[in-house]
């Protein structure tokens, strides 16, 4: 994984030393009270970031290869230890606020995310407004220069200093001055603000070309052409540098570099690395992230979380499976980031070709909490909490006897909550209505023995409070 042996972002000695520390790490977390171990924050910012690449129509991958780039360019110019930490943060998150910034008016100019951010390497913010939406343009060109504004307000959300904040602000800032959204100059840029924005073009410009060894050979050039605009000639230089390191390639494709990526990571001695809360808010705050996607969806994952725990509670479960539980149904809708917001918000039957693309979402979902070492049984479940007792469901048509009762819970929470919430083509139901669709769907579509719990229940009266309408017209 390391490009050259001075500035090596994990040399054979310092490789071994981190995997060796990570192991007696989690040595020493399985004594902790949470039932698995936990995964760290640099852990947790490498698997969601793949949430982020989906969310732009991207391949899972694309924000941990710019942050491996970004943390070999930060070896090569010498970038202080600490300084490298918030690059690793902000490099993972950089794109956190494109969901966000542009999901109201993908919905609106029925526009595909992947049409916004999947440009030519280069393409400025102006030029993709109107190439896309030629009549909307000031409003596309809005949404795409808020990105960067609304990532830092997510990298808060999770509990990152301004540092980290500060560096996703600056990630589409340009050294001469014509960036956004502030129209810095030159070092006027956090130092990690530039080595993202680096690593982001020279991501972009090995992406295109699906063959590795062209892109080796045309990254150069790409390089040079965007020298001393979106990227100082001096960087540019070191940057060509490393496009000649065979390492640096064999660790760019390697299929383990995500959690190397993490393993490599100096831990923070001031601040503790591993934390059940830290699960939860993760969760929580790419749920949101994927809740706001569709607009008729604001707090769905936590409405759904609070209802399977009431399950749980009924059935017994303890504090640990319990804890993990609330994290599988917090996360359980975490791949709809993958999903367009014109598809989600769709107010009318969704075409075959657009119910495959909803269908894949608890794939995504299932794909993102894998990531995380220890996490894979939760995985499991948010994978199947769209399969039916019958054998109809998606995506592998599991039945009652394959399905891990922690994810037939969550599909109970999950069609109890959608019921009880607006949606583009019905209005809420009562507590009392959505019961009665529930009984109907017992056997075949949901675990007959869990309606008849739920039902028996009082509390999930006092959680089905109907999510607020939307003021947009249909």
């Amino acid at each position: 994984m390391s490009v050259l042996k001075k500035h090596s972002l994990a040399s054979d000695t310092a490789s071994s030393a981190a995997a060796a520390n990570r192991t007696i790490r989690r040595s020493k977390q399985t004594q902790q009270e949470w039932p698995v171990p936990v995964p760290s924050r640099a852990e947790l910012a490498c698997a969601f970031a793949q949430a982020l690449d989906l969310a732009e129509g991207k391949q899972p991958g694309h924000a941990a290869r710019v942050c491996y780039i970004a943390l070999n360019l930060a070896g090569l110019i010498e970038l202080p230890v600490t300084e490298r930490r918030t690059l690793y943060f902000a490099a993972l998150l950089h794109d956190a606020g494109a969901a966000p910034a542009t999901a109201a008016v993908c919905r609106e100019l029925n526009i595909a995310e992947e049409t916004i951010f999947g440009g030519a390497p280069g393409v400025s913010a102006e030029e993709t407004a109107l190439q896309i939406a030629p009549l909307n343009a000031e409003q596309m060109l809005e949404a795409i220069r808020s990105h960067p504004k609304h990532g830092a307000r997510v990298a808060e959300a999770l509990g990152f200093d301004t540092a980290v904040q500060e560096a996703i602000i600056a990630h589409h800032e340009r050294w001469d001055g014509e960036g956004y959204p502030n129209g810095q100059q030159g070092e006027e840029i956090p130092a990690a603000g530039r080595l993202i924005a680096a690593a982001d073009l020279i991501e972009a410009l090995i992406s295109t070309d699906l063959n590795p060894l062209v892109a080796r050979r045309n990254v150069a050039s790409g390089l040079a052409e965007h020298a001393g605009s979106i990227l100082s000639t001096e960087l540019a230089q070191e940057a060509q540098t490393l496009m000649t390191s065979d390492s640096f390639w064999l660790g760019l494709h390697q299929a383990t570099m995500p959690h190397e990526l993490a393993a490599s990571l100096p831990e923070d001695p001031a601040a503790a690395e591993r934390s059940p809360v830290d699960a939860h808010t993760f969760a929580s705050t790419f749920a949101a992230l994927g809740d706001a996607k569709g607009e008729h969806t604001g707090s769905h994952s936590k409405r759904t979380a609070e209802i399977a725990d009431e399950i749980a509670e009924a059935l017994s479960f303890t504090d640990g499976r319990r804890e993990l539980l609330r994290v599988a149904a917090t996360a359980h809708d975490v791949g709809l980031l993958g999903v367009p917001a014109r598809v989600i918000a769709k107010p009318d039957i969704l075409s075959l070709a657009e119910m495959e693309v909803m269908r894949k979402h608890p794939t995504y979902s299932q794909l993102i909490i894998d990531a995380l070492p220890g996490l894979e049984e939760i995985g499991r479940w948010v994978g199947a909490h769209h399969e039916r007792p019958d054998g109809k469901g998606y995506p592998e048509m599991l039945d009652v006897d394959a399905t891990p009762i922690e994810a037939r819970i969550v599909t109970l929470a999950d069609t109890y909550v959608a019921l009880t919430s607006v949606r583009p083509y019905r209005k809420a139901l009562s507590h009392k209505d959505a019961l009665k669709v529930l009984q109907g769907g017992a056997g075949s579509q949901l675990d007959k023995k869990l309606v008849k719990l739920f039902c028996s229940l009082q509390t999930p009266a006092r959680s089905s409070q109907t999510a607020q309408h939307s003021g947009r017209k249909r």
